[in-house]
């Protein structure tokens, strides 16, 4: 037999007025009870400022004793100091187990840990310095060391009196008036709540189960696909609140189903985006390449590309401007336009002029991509590159004898503008000859730019440091083992896509001298100094 919820309601509310009287009851037995929770909190925030006042007064008197030892260099002094840290640990213990909120606690670990810091500064460093007879060091320490300390301990202890101060008195005031409040709604709710019960068991069930049936027929409509249902209550209870809730989750619904469609979208994406880049980095006698990325968002802009001919290895790293599906589809336009050109047979300068055009007629006139085409030439030992306002790539070349360090160099040179941006965005060269293990690092501005939680960002000199460190790593780690060391260092929050070719040359040296030579697109030779950035 099924009740219906009318009567369901109107039994409950039955049972209601029975605890209304029971709730009377049990209301004047607390109100007994007051009085012995004022007396326990009282007990509990006097003794605490006791406790604090003490640990202060121990504290200063520690600072007081130690000054006055190094003054006079009296032992007494240093015995009441002993004994003045033995005062404070016994009332921090005193306090530790009075203090229990988390922010008194909180509080009175400061204090402790403040404490403990004066301790080793004096014991550690203000004796040992005052025993050699180094007494104006000593001085120095304590006025600037320790005095930090000891205001760090008042402070803590002024806030910890403060809390108890106002402690009690809330305790006062909150106990009088909830003592005079309680009488006065004790009678009146005893009394009202009987007839309103009444009147409420009769009226209210008939208006939820009205209210009930609209929020069943909303449901059956969600059901349907129908993410709007038109439910309007104005009950001015939970009810109504039921109602919002159901037409948000409707609305919330209907989001969700917008955002599984943009999520499709953005996995149609970076598939696409995967079958752009090379699956596999096609090997060549002389050179090894290996490519690492780290996207931060689920699309990302970067890309690159391999080509291998018969005695030339051409290497491209790309970053436009921008993120998610904007970026990536600026990055598809690029590498499809400079692949088409490739394949033609054009030069270096020809596939970038061409990639440029390309770039001016399909991309809005804010959007720009930066990118380094670099060809190695393996039986010249040599590598030129055309930076479109890209980061320039860094060398990284072993010691040259056991013992000695690893040496790193910024392959700077004749800076491009981006591509997308201008009808002639230049197309100076470099060349770099280089020495058997040599190892050339393209990589995007991700690096560079990743910022720590302070802001600050991780920069050339760290890059080029953690390149130095991780020399001796393998081709195949370095680079995992470098976005590990950016990531950290951005507290694990990228900002930026991270992109990077690594190509180590493996050619027998020829005896072309020793040294870097860059050489600029006018003909210019410039040396560089380990590890160095003319920007």
């Amino acid at each position: 037999m099924r009740l219906s919820l009318k009567w369901k309601i109107a039994g409950g509310f039955g049972a209601f007025l029975l605890l209304i009287v029971l709730l009377g009851w049990v209301t004047l037995s607390l109100l007994l009870s007051l009085r012995s929770v004022q007396r326990r909190v009282l007990n509990e925030a006097l003794p605490g400022l006791v406790a604090v006042n003490e640990v202060v007064r121990s504290y200063t008197a520690q600072a007081g004793a130690v000054r006055g030892s190094l003054i006079g260099s009296q032992q007494a002094l240093l015995e009441r100091y002993q004994f003045e840290v033995a005062t404070a640990e016994f009332w921090e213990a005193q306090a530790q187990e009075l203090f229990t909120s988390g922010e008194e606690r909180e509080r009175l670990d400061q204090l402790i840990e403040a404490g403990r810091q004066f301790h080793e500064l004096v014991d550690e460093r203000i004796v040992p310095l005052a025993l050699e007879g180094n007494r104006t060091s000593a001085f120095r320490i304590l006025d600037q060391e320790g005095t930090r300390l000891i205001s760090d301990i008042e402070i803590q202890g002024e806030l910890l009196r403060t809390a108890q101060e106002q402690s009690v008195a809330q305790t006062e005031d909150l106990v009088a008036s909830r003592s005079r409040a309680a009488l006065i709604i004790v009678s009146l709710v005893v009394g009202g709540a009987l007839l309103l019960g009444a009147a409420l068991a009769y009226l209210l069930p008939r208006r939820l189960a009205r209210n009930m049936d609209r929020l069943v027929e909303a449901t059956r409509a969600i059901e349907r696909g129908e993410f709007a249902p038109d439910l309007d209550i104005r009950s001015g209870d939970e009810v109504e609140e039921l109602a919002d809730r159901f037409k948000g989750m409707g609305a919330g619904l209907k989001r969700l189903q917008q955002l599984a469609l943009q999520d499709r979208e953005l996995e149609i994406a970076a598939s696409i985006q995967t079958n752009l880049l090379r699956r596999s980095i096609p090997t060549t006698p002389g050179l090894r390449v290996v490519a690492v990325q780290r996207h931060a968002n689920l699309v990302g802009g970067d890309w690159y590309d391999v080509d291998v001919g018969r005695d030339e290895v051409t290497v491209v790293v790309g970053d436009p401007s921008g993120k998610g599906i904007a970026a990536a589809l600026m990055a598809t336009v690029a590498l499809s336009f400079l692949r088409a050109e490739s394949a033609l047979g054009s030069s270096g300068k020809k596939v970038v002029e061409r990639t440029n055009e390309a770039l001016l007629e399909a991309t809005d006139s804010d959007s720009f991509t930066t990118l380094i085409y670099a060809t190695f030439d393996i039986s010249a030992r040599a590598v030129t590159w055309l930076n479109m306002g890209h980061p320039a790539p860094f060398l990284l070349r072993a010691a040259p004898d056991e013992g000695t360090s690893p040496q790193g160099y910024y392959l700077e040179g004749p800076r491009n503008r981006a591509l997308g941006w201008f009808d002639d965005p230049g197309l100076a060269d470099t060349v770099a000859h280089l020495h058997p293990g040599d190892r050339v690092f393209f990589f995007t501005d991700g690096f560079l730019e990743a910022k720590a939680p302070d802001g600050e960002v991780f920069g050339e000199h760290r890059f080029a440091d953690a390149l130095l460190r991780l020399a001796p790593v393998g081709m195949e780690e370095i680079g995992d083992r470098l976005i590990g060391e950016v990531e950290r260092f951005a507290a694990g929050k990228l900002d930026d896509d991270l992109t990077m070719l690594i190509v180590e040359f493996e050619g027998a040296p020829a005896g072309t001298g020793e040294g870097l030579a860059v050489a600029t697109g006018d003909g210019r030779q410039t040396g560089e100094e380990p590890w160095h950035s003319r920007r």
